[in-house]
């Protein structure tokens, strides 16, 4: 199975509100996040396939805003895909990957998705080559 993913997704924790044109709002718990959308915890209100207002605020109080389409929905979980970011909102964004990248989780998920024996394919349809290096302990 190749990893189709572009953004690294990073954990998240606070909520997201989701409004559309029409005036519909969801309030539901994020569940994480990347350069390129955003995953939910599902709402029991039904999502439609429609371009949202994200607006996330983290349980460290940061806020960001953004617009996305729904691309999946599914029993727990769904994604959006980011359509319009200024470049604030999406430096908040590149701030906490960056934050994630440089713990022991982030290697663990690493592992633990075994991506190394997978391609990585860029939006042009490149091969896109991935190195990890490891500090040894008295580096």
């Amino acid at each position: 199975m190749a990893h189709k993913r572009i953004h690294v997704r990073v954990p998240l924790a606070g909520e997201v509100l989701l409004s559309t044109g029409q005036g519909k709002r969801i309030k539901t718990p994020v569940i994480n996040i990347s350069q390129g959308g955003v995953g939910i915890a599902s709402p029991s209100t039904t999502l439609e396939q429609t371009e949202y207002q994200v607006e996330i605020t983290t349980e460290d109080g940061e806020h960001i805003q953004f617009t996305a389409t729904l691309v999946y929905r599914g029993e727990h979980t769904s994604g959006f895909k980011t359509s319009d970011i200024d470049k604030k909102n999406l430096q908040i964004i590149a701030e906490l990957v960056a934050e994630f990248q440089s713990t022991e989780e982030f290697i663990k998920q690493v592992d633990n998705l075994d991506l190394f024996p997978q391609k990585f394919i860029d939006e042009d349809g490149r091969e896109v080559s991935v190195t990890f290096e490891m500090k040894q302990p008295d580096e």
